[in-house]
């Protein structure tokens, strides 16, 4: 409030003084007049108190320049047209005025026709100073047509470029403005868009890690309570792989949204290393652990491994850990067949599982995509150039495939 009450008073002050200017100005023409007298009178005079009064009123048309800028500057220029005719064109009391009023029209004037007021007036002042200067026959022809031209170029031409280059000024520091609030704008966009990646990158990451160990535990659970009179000893056994699988899950997690903390909260030691990467090289880690919960998973390896990007490692290890995933949910006591081929030109990856014993009078039940599931395994593909593709098989069951391209550089180490 205090801020915005100073800027009023300044723009009320601003406002109010080239009138009190104009008042002086009447004021000490008039003193001037009535104490010393002019040494040299104009050719036609009028009585002091007049030429006091149009200029007065000069200043009270100022007033009014904010409010309607084009009805204030006529008036204006009226009477300092008035002020020329009757001091025969000599008087250049009221010119200031008309320079103010001028710059007012062309700073806040907001009429399409201004510039038309501006040249009309320019000409009357033209006509008139010369018209009176010529009739009092006071000055030489050539000297009336230098005063006729020179008063409309002070009068009118000065002020109007002062103005226009104020408002040129006042119209970059505008643009630029805007710029910078538009750049503001993109950066704070642009911002929220790698947040919003961020966040469903962590998304998936969580999904994928989740769904992989919640459903082994859900596999390995059920299998124990089945065993549990029948196999006891494989029955704890199975408990012992969910407890494991519950850790390992908890530990997943803990690390996975330690990520998302703040380089101070890593550097305290409060939390563990984040987990290695996931990678090709781990598949055979994470067969053993599903074929621990009870799942019936091959592995085939073909072709000489190499090392991948770090894109294409995860990309390969998460479609293999969603897919077998979506076997036990889907699938259960179905067989999964893991197949990596390390051709010349490309890692084709396949997980194959058929229909399960119990279930082969009907087909398998394809994978639903709740959330991240195969969307996360199609995402991962396009960003390392790759084709993954999900079909049912006839004879039941259900198959995807991944190939990842080695002619991009990304994807090769």
């Amino acid at each position: 409030m205090p801020v915005k009450g100073t800027r009023t008073a300044a723009a009320s002050w601003r406002t109010a003084v080239p009138p009190v200017l104009i008042l002086a100005l009447a004021a000490g023409y008039l003193g001037a007049e009535l104490l010393v007298g002019f040494p040299e009178p104009v050719a036609a005079p009028i009585p002091a108190p007049v030429a006091a009064a149009l200029i007065f009123l000069q200043a009270v048309a100022l007033l009014l320049r904010q409010r309607t800028p084009t009805a204030a500057f006529a008036l204006v220029v009226v009477l300092d047209c008035i002020l020329l005719q009757l001091t025969g064109g000599e008087l250049g009391a009221g010119a200031l005025a008309v320079m103010i009023a001028t710059y007012s029209l062309l700073r806040d004037g907001q009429s399409r026709t201004r510039h038309q007021v501006l040249g009309a007036a320019a000409l009357a002042t033209l006509v008139i100073g010369g018209t009176a200067m010529w009739t009092a026959g006071s000055f030489a022809p050539a000297a009336i047509v230098a005063f006729a031209v020179a008063r409309p170029l002070l009068q009118y031409a000065v002020p109007a470029a002062l103005a226009e280059f104020f408002l040129s000024r006042e119209k970059l520091v505008t643009a630029l403005r805007d710029r910078a609030d538009l750049a503001a704008r993109e950066r704070a966009h642009e911002v929220e868009r790698e947040l919003t990646q961020v966040r469903t990158a962590m998304a998936r990451e969580l999904h994928d890690i989740a769904a992989h160990h919640l459903s082994g535990i859900i596999v390995g659970a059920q299998a124990a309570s089945a065993l549990i009179t029948t196999e006891p000893d494989r029955s704890r056994q199975l408990l012992r792989t969910v407890q494991q699988d519950a850790r390992t899950t908890l530990a997943d997690l803990r690390r996975t949204v330690g990520l998302l903390r703040s380089d101070e909260d890593h550097g305290s030691g409060s939390l563990a290393q984040p987990p290695p990467l996931p990678a090709l090289k781990r598949v055979p880690a994470l067969v053993h652990s599903a074929q621990g919960r009870g799942q019936l998973v091959d592995l085939r390896v073909d072709g000489d491994p190499r090392r991948l990007g770090p894109l294409a490692e995860t990309a390969g290890y998460r479609m293999v850990q969603e897919s077998l995933a979506n076997a036990a949910r889907h699938a259960p006591g179905a067989v999964s067949d893991v197949h990596i081929q390390y051709l010349p030109a490309l890692v084709r990856i396949t997980v194959h599982n058929g229909a399960a014993q119990a279930a082969r009078a009907a087909p398998a039940a394809a994978p639903t995509d709740s959330g991240y599931g195969i969307s996360g395994m199609q995402e991962r593909a396009d960003l390392v150039g790759g084709q993954l593709s999900t079909a049912r098989l006839s004879g039941g069951g259900w198959r995807n495939v991944l190939e990842i391209p080695l002619e991009n550089d990304r994807n090769t180490q």
